[in-house]
């Protein structure tokens, strides 16, 4: 094999290093990244990426094709996700650390690359936000306008407090730049002062117009459920739902829609507060991509998949691992969740 002459004999070094030689060659060459994007990516510096690069041509990992090592094991991975539970797609990400930000960057780079494979001309999307979404639009890179007549929808409300508001808003904003479509945007916190405040701002025919909208495509981050998660660290889930959610063994959730382990929405006080699509509107949808990674969000993917919540996947393959390592396959076919 061309990688035994390169590399020598393949040990787990050797194999990781013409892995990460293979990466850093499709990044470079296929998805015409820079230097300096992939080492930020990949989490190396600017002169090893460099030297990875020139000892890719000169060892042939780059020719005509680029060969990846552990693509077999991830190709497993995917596989096993698609057989366990009802996906249309899974893809999983191969990375080289744990650090959480690099796996949001390569998992919001992949589903970039999906998510433009899924696009079609008047396709209507709509998108909640979160740390790696925000990474995800980032990646997407428009193609001459090749998809007319876009729609971005907004299916969850914004934030309190400004920094994670302007994500919430300027992630819409971005990707319709990218892609020259327009914005549906949903005027209104993604949880309310109260249950009164809440069904008031329903009335108003904007929300009730976005809220309405049908979406093709929906693209949503997965959060978790610890002190820094986005909506309670901003302080939208209130210090004593946080202890109501925690007491209900609510383990992630989907526009602000919780839910445990086992795929069980969690009914908590925020639900009379909430502005935002629900989990069975999103069921209508013909892709709904949960876009996550790290190992703190295990459990999260995990209530997902089992809540049948999400229909395709992008998860690095580290996470991927974990994940399968909890579940057990009995007999019938059914899962159960070892602890």
């Amino acid at each position: 094999m061309l990688y035994n002459k390169c590399y020598g004999k393949m040990n787990g070094k050797n194999e990781l290093e013409a892995s990460l030689a293979a990466r850093v060659a499709r990044l470079y060459y296929e998805k015409e990244l820079s230097i300096a994007e992939i080492g930020d990516l990949l989490g190396i510096s600017r002169q090893r990426c460099s030297r990875i690069l020139k000892k890719a041509k000169d060892t042939g990992i780059v020719q005509i094709k680029i060969f990846e090592p552990e693509q077999t094991r991830v190709s497993e991975l995917e596989e096993y996700f698609l057989k366990t539970f009802p996906l249309k797609k899974v893809i999983v990400v191969e990375v080289f650390s744990e650090n959480s930000d690099l796996i949001r960057k390569s998992v919001g780079e992949a589903g970039a690359n999906l998510f433009y494979n899924l696009l079609k001309p008047r396709y209507k999307i709509g998108m909640a936000y979160g740390r790696t979404l925000l990474y995800l639009v980032r990646y997407v890179r428009s193609k001459n306008n090749e998809f007319t007549n876009l729609g971005i929808v907004q299916i969850m409300g914004g934030l309190s407090r400004i920094s994670a508001d302007i994500v919430a808003t300027e992630i819409h904003k971005r990707l319709a730049e990218i892609l020259s479509a327009q914005v549906y945007y949903l005027p209104a916190p993604a949880f309310t002062r109260d249950k009164a405040t809440r069904d008031a701002m329903l009335t108003d025919d904007t929300i009730k117009a976005t809220l309405s909208e049908r979406i093709d495509i929906a693209l949503v981050g997965i959060g978790g459920v610890s002190s820094d998660s986005t909506l309670i660290s901003t302080g939208a889930i209130t210090p004593n739902e946080y202890i109501e959610l925690q007491e209900k063994k609510a383990v992630g959730d989907i526009c602000g829609n919780y839910y445990d382990i086992n795929g069980l929405t969690i009914n908590f006080s925020g639900n009379e507060r909430r502005i935002a699509f629900s989990l069975e509107q999103l069921k209508q949808c013909p892709y709904v991509i949960g876009v996550a990674g790290g190992f703190e969000k295990k459990d999260a993917i995990l209530g997902a998949l089992n809540g049948n919540f999400i229909n395709v996947l992008v998860v690095d393959n580290l996470t991927a691992m974990l994940i399968k390592k909890q579940i057990e396959i009995d007999g019938t076919g059914n899962k159960k969740i070892n602890d």
